[in-house]
């Protein structure tokens, strides 16, 4: 089974390719975070984060994770840690240190060679020695439930970059720059990691007619129209439709879309489920299952729990 990051990125995806005149479902759902366990933490405090670069990790992971929801507030209460003991639920510890590894290229490199490089009237290309800079960041971050020490997160994830630097080159962008921006990447990852999200997603009707009638296939070409005026009345027609040919793949399939616009999702993931063995039917499954958790935990965390 897919991660619950993959369904996530699955809607993303969905939104990003379809085509501009494809008919849609616009929907709002909570997804849970990747790391779950981690995400039903109250309150998180970061500890140290060893190596050279372990300060700034700590800081970037600290404005990260004050991100608010869609209630206004941040997911976590961050903590100040204390001599006298873990106060957070959760701990972040780590270890964040980026290397930078020289070597000479050569390149083509334009030069002037006619007249002056204020006013030049003939370039050329030639080859010149050009210093390579690889950058590597591999930070570890780790989350321990203070109560019990049990590690609910342990991810290393590797960055590297590339800077070439010729002569006369007019920009040169820093190793440091490039670590500043990896730091930033490494923070947000963390957060998208154990933090859910309260998204508005799209997808797609599902349009295939084969199998039907001509009149049926008339009706449901006319009912996909009409879900983007009226999507109850369109839900309602396929929901008829269905019953006069039960099983039909689009009609099982959209007939989920109206169950999971109205937040139903356990009629939703029956509908799906009962669809041919396509991606489609399947990532619908999940897609609704992720969507049952998150509506949970987010309840959950409106209670105080």
């Amino acid at each position: 089974m897919r991660s619950i990051m993959g369904v996530t990125m699955l809607v993303a995806v969905l939104t990003a390719s379809m085509p501009v005149q494809a008919e849609v479902f616009s929907m709002t759902g909570h997804f849970p975070a990747p790391h779950r366990p981690v995400s039903q933490l109250r309150s998180i405090g970061v500890d140290r984060i060893a190596g050279r670069d372990g300060t700034a990790l700590a800081l970037a992971i600290e404005q990260k994770l004050r991100r608010t929801g869609p209630d206004g507030r941040p997911y976590f209460a961050l903590i100040a840690l204390s001599r006298r003991g873990p106060d957070a639920d959760g701990i972040i510890t780590g270890l964040a240190d980026a290397s930078v590894r020289d070597s000479n290229v050569t390149r083509k490199v334009e030069v002037c060679a006619e007249g002056t490089e204020q006013k030049c009237t003939k370039k050329e290309k030639v080859e010149a020695f050009c210093l390579q800079q690889t950058i590597s960041f591999a930070p570890t971050l780790r989350i321990a439930r203070a109560a019990d020490g049990q590690i609910l997160y342990n991810e290393t994830r590797t960055q590297t970059d590339t800077i070439v630097t010729c002569p006369n080159d007019k920009s040169k962008r820093t190793p440091r720059q490039s670590i500043d921006r990896m730091v930033r990447a490494a923070a947000d990852r963390l957060a998208d990691d154990i933090i859910p999200r309260h998204e508005n997603y799209r997808i797609r009707l599902r349009e295939e007619r084969e199998g039907m009638d001509k009149a049926m296939a008339q009706r449901f070409r006319d009912s996909i129209k009409l879900s983007q005026r009226d999507p109850v009345a369109a839900c309602n027609i396929w929901s008829a439709m269905d019953a006069n040919q039960p099983g039909h793949p689009s009609l099982l399939f959209n007939r989920g879309l109206c169950a999971e616009r109205d937040g139903d999702y356990a009629t939703a993931e029956r509908f799906y489920a009962q669809g041919a063995r396509d991606d489609a039917f399947a990532e619908a499954v999940e897609r609704v299952r992720a969507l049952t958790l998150g509506r949970a935990d987010a309840a959950a965390r409106a209670r105080g729990e």
